[in-house]
């Protein structure tokens, strides 16, 4: 048994159907079956119970635990092995959330690829919980999030304390407290009171985004329950239409602030149709984070040494700074 007869075998176990898992790695149906029977002949049992389907055996569940670690010890070691050889080579696979990817990778990823020209950079963008995920599967080398993360061999450095703010429509403000709104804004400011905005439209991220989240934790310890007018997966459509008036929105600073994003300082005419107030949550915390249990080469950790150095500024500064 070799290291290919186990990536063989790991591809037949996800997809649980020979066919799926020939097409995944691109050969023939028959030669991924042979591979598995000859497998099945040197263990002396059966892997996968072919009467019901395709499925596995107690024994073939036994030696998919074993697989998993197996390579995951091959891949780390070989991973060693090239840093040691030139440290040139090899790829970073990066995990952000999907506004702070706009945000924050323009601001690193380039002196990054001037420090090491011949890595390969991979990007995946969705939502901290999901991507927690991928880190502690070994997916991913490194996420830049919001901590806390929530696995055992998960180790995380502050990089920036990030605020939200609501981005209200200045027509939709005077629609509803008249010309003279820049008082109540005052007093919100002052003193916020989300309940100064319980009978006007939001629109919100979806459930289980991180922003959702905390707006709704907000909501509800103001024991108001807010219109939702809208729900979207995407900041940006959720500012810009905002900023048309066709509800409130809550948008993180990281994202507010950026010159890389629809919202930065450059689209004036956009920025000046809105309002911008704080939010009544506490700041949350964005982090580095990798798994502490898994080889991080020389240059995942040159990257998040490149991030805790551009953070040392504030967000505003920072972001503000990039694009001069």
């Amino acid at each position: 048994m070799n290291f290919q007869n186990l990536e063989y075998f790991l591809a037949a176990a996800r997809e649980q159907n020979i066919t799926r898992a020939a097409e995944q790695l691109n050969i023939s149906q028959q030669a991924l079956s042979g591979q598995i029977l000859r497998m099945e002949e040197e263990l002396g049992c059966r892997l996968f119970d072919r009467k019901r389907g395709f499925h596995l055996t107690a024994e073939g569940k036994e030696l998919l635990k074993s697989s998993h670690q197996i390579l995951e010890i091959y891949d780390r070691t070989g991973k060693i092995i090239r840093d040691i050889s030139d440290n040139k080579r090899g790829e970073l696979r990066i995990g952000i959330t999907h506004t702070r990817g706009q945000a924050i990778l323009p601001l690193l990823l380039p002196e990054f690829v001037r420090m090491h020209p011949l890595v390969t950079l991979s990007i995946t963008e969705g939502s901290t919980r999901v991507l927690e995920e991928s880190l502690e599967r070994g997916d991913i080398d490194v996420l830049i999030g919001f901590k806390p993360f929530r696995f055992a061999d998960a180790q995380t450095i502050d990089l920036v304390k990030e605020n939200l703010y609501i981005v209200a429509s200045k027509a939709l403000l005077t629609d509803h407290f008249g010309t003279d709104y820049q008082e109540v804004l005052q007093q919100y400011r002052s003193c916020p009171d989300l309940s100064v905005f319980r009978e006007l439209p939001f629109i919100m991220m979806l459930q289980n985004d991180r922003v959702r989240n905390i707006v709704d934790s907000e909501f509800r310890r103001a024991e108001l329950t807010p219109q939702i007018r809208l729900e979207t997966q995407n900041m940006q459509t959720a500012y810009v239409l905002a900023c048309e008036g066709l509800g409130l929105t809550v948008v993180p600073e990281l994202y507010l602030y950026s010159r890389y994003t629809v919202c930065g300082q450059e689209y004036t005419a956009l920025r000046e149709k809105a309002e911008v107030l704080p939010f009544t949550s506490p700041g949350s915390t964005v982090v580095i984070g990798y798994h502490s249990g898994r080889y991080l080469s020389t240059f995942a950790r040159d990257f998040m040494d490149l991030a805790i150095r551009a953070f040392q500024d504030t967000p505003e500064d920072l972001l503000n700074d990039a694009a001069d």
